[in-house]
C-alpha cells in the first residue's frame, strides 16, 4: 500500500499535477475539507509517500495518514505500510521517530565572516555598472515589474543585468584582482579564473557595503543538470539577509527577488529574511533578530524542501507559524496570480502589529499622492522622520500635541508602502523633516 492508496479510500479524488519525484497529486484535504489545498507524494519517505495540506497544516507519512484518516492503530499502521514497528516506539510519539528522553539540543546559530575589503570595492563597482545597464535593458525591466520590482524598486534594491563581455555570455577575472585566494586547476596547474555568468545581478547589502551578489541566469543558459539558476559569486558573505531589522514581524522566503518584492510591497508591515535555499538556517545576527520579533512568517516554497524545512523552524521559533502563499509555488508566483501580497502579509499578524483606524477631525487633503502629503505635513509642523536600511522612528518635537496629525504621519509612514519605500530606499537622507524632503515629483 501506498498512501495514494490509502487517500484513495477517504472518498475524495485527486488528481496528478506533476510528474516529477514520482509524482504529485492535489485534491480535498479529509482534515480541514480545504479544496485542491491537500498534496499527495506516493513516491516519497520510503515508497510509502507523504502528504501536506497547506491550508491546515496537517501532513506526515503514509503510517501518520493510516492513523489521522483511515481509523489504523499505529501498529496496524505499521503493518499495513510494510514497516516494522520500531523497539524504541512508544505511545504518542510520531511515526519514524524514536522516543527518547534526552533534551533537545539547542541550535546554536553560526557567525559568518564578511567578504574582504577588495571584494566589496569590485562588487560595489560592478552592481553599479550592472544597474545601469538594467536601466536601459527594457526587456529585463518588464520581466522584474513582472514579479512585482517596479523602476523605483530596482533603483533602490540596485538590481542590474549583466550580459557579459567581448561577444560571451559570461566573463573571467583574476581571482586575486578582487582579493580572493588563487586556486590551482590539478589538471592544466594554472590558476583559476573568477567566472562571472550573464544574469540578473541581485546585490545583498550590509552595514552599506555589497556583501553577496546573487545571478538569476537566464533559461536558454542552463544547458547541463550542473548548472545552476541561482550562482552566487566566490568571495560573497552567505548570512541570510535581512531587510527591517527594526521590525516586530518578518516574513522567511527563499528567493532574493520574492524577498525584495514584499519588502517593495508590505515592508511597511514587515522585514523580510531571504534565505536563498530552504535547506540554509539563519545565522547568529538574523537569528537573534527573528527570536525577538512578535511574530515569524515562515513561507518557505511549497515544494518538498521547504515542506520538510518547517519542523525545524517550528522547533526553534516558538514566535514562527508556517504560512505559504494562498495560489502558486511561492510569492512570486502568488503576485503573477493577482494575490494582494500585503493583505496576505497583514493576515498573518496580530492586531497589535496591523494599523488600525480612528476618527479624526483631519481632513485628508484632495489631490496629493500621500508623499505630497507627508511633504506638507513635515513643511507645517515640528516632526522628523528617521528612516534607513535598519530603523525606521517618528520624533514628534515634546510639545506638539495634536493628536490628530500625530496619528496622520503615523499611518503614513507605517501603513503605506509607497511613501515607506521611498523614505526607507530611495531619499537621500535617513533623518528626514521639512527641511529636506523636498519630494521630487519625477520619480
Amino acid at each position: 500500500m501506498n498512501i495514494l492508496d490509502a487517500a484513495s479510500t477517504t472518498g475524495f479524488a485527486y488528481r496528478k499535477m506533476a510528474t516529477t519525484n514520482g509524482g504529485e497529486y492535489a485534491g480535498t484535504c479529509p482534515e480541514c475539507g480545504g479544496m485542491d489545498r491537500f498534496r499527495v507524494w506516493p513516491a516519497d519517505k520510503g515508497g510509502g509517500g507523504s502528504y501536506w495540506c497547506r491550508g491546515c497544516g496537517k501532513g506526515g507519512d503514509l503510517v501518520q495518514f493510516l492513523v489521522d484518516f483511515c481509523n489504523y492503530g499505529y501498529r496496524d499502521a505499521f503493518k499495513a505500510a510494510g514497516r516494522g514497528m520500531p523497539d524504541n516506539y512508544k505511545r504518542g510519539a510520531k511515526p519514524g521517530v524514536p522516543a527518547v528522553n534526552s533534551p533537545r539540543k539547542e541550535f546554536e546559530p553560526r557567525v559568518y565572516e564578511a567578504p574582504v575589503e577588495t571584494w566589496c570595492i569590485k562588487a560595489q563597482a560592478f552592481v553599479e555598472k550592472s544597474n545601469q545597464s538594467l536601466l536601459t535593458y527594457d526587456h529585463g525591466l518588464k520581466y522584474l515589474e513582472s514579479r512585482g520590482l517596479d523602476l523605483a524598486a530596482v533603483k533602490a534594491f540596485k538590481l542590474g543585468w549583466f550580459a557579459g563581455e567581448k561577444g560571451k555570455i559570461c566573463a573571467f577575472r583574476p581571482r586575486n584582482s578582487w582579493g580572493l585566494e588563487n586556486i590551482k586547476n590539478p589538471k592544466t596547474g594554472r590558476n583559476k579564473m573568477l567566472w562571472i555568468p550573464r544574469g540578473f545581478v541581485i546585490p545583498c547589502f550590509k552595514e552599506e557595503k555589497v556583501y553577496r551578489i546573487r545571478i538569476r541566469r537566464p533559461k536558454a543558459d542552463l544547458q547541463q543538470d550542473r548548472d545552476v539558476k541561482y550562482y552566487v559569486l566566490p568571495g560573497s558573505g552567505m548570512e541570510a539577509d535581512v531587510t527591517g531589522s527594526d521590525k516586530q514581524a518578518f516574513v522567511v522566503v527563499e528567493s532574493d527577488l520574492d524577498g525584495k518584492m514584499i519588502t517593495r510591497k508590505a515592508g511597511s508591515l514587515t522585514g523580510v529574511v531571504t534565505l536563498g535555499s530552504a535547506a540554509t538556517k539563519p545565522g547568529s545576527s538574523v537569528f537573534y533578530v527573528l527570536k525577538k520579533a512578535l511574530r515569524v512568517l515562515v513561507a518557505l516554497d511549497f515544494d518538498r524542501a521547504g515542506i520538510g524545512a518547517w519542523k525545524w523552524w517550528n522547533d526553534n521559533f516558538e514566535n514562527a507559524i508556517q504560512w505559504p502563499v494562498p495560489m502558486g509555488k511561492d510569492p512570486g508566483e502568488a503576485f503573477e496570480n493577482g494575490v494582494d501580497i500585503k493583505l496576505w502579509v497583514k493576515a498573518g499578524l496580530p492586531p497589535v502589529l496591523t494599523i488600525g483606524n480612528r476618527d479624526t477631525c483631519y481632513q485628508i487633503p484632495e489631490g496629493l499622492s500621500h508623499l505630497e502629503e507627508l511633504e506638507l505635513l513635515l513643511k507645517k509642523y515640528p516632526i522628523e522622520l528617521v528612516a534607513d536600511e535598519d530603523k525606521a522612528v517618528i520624533n514628534f518635537d515634546p510639545g506638539f500635541r495634536n493628536n490628530d496629525i500625530r496619528e496622520r504621519v503615523r499611518s503614513l509612514f507605517f501603513g503605506d508602502d509607497e511613501v515607506f519605500h521611498y523614505l526607507k530606499l530611495i531619499h537621500p537622507e535617513s533623518v528626514i523633516h521639512g527641511g529636506n524632503f523636498n519630494f521630487n515629483r519625477a520619480i
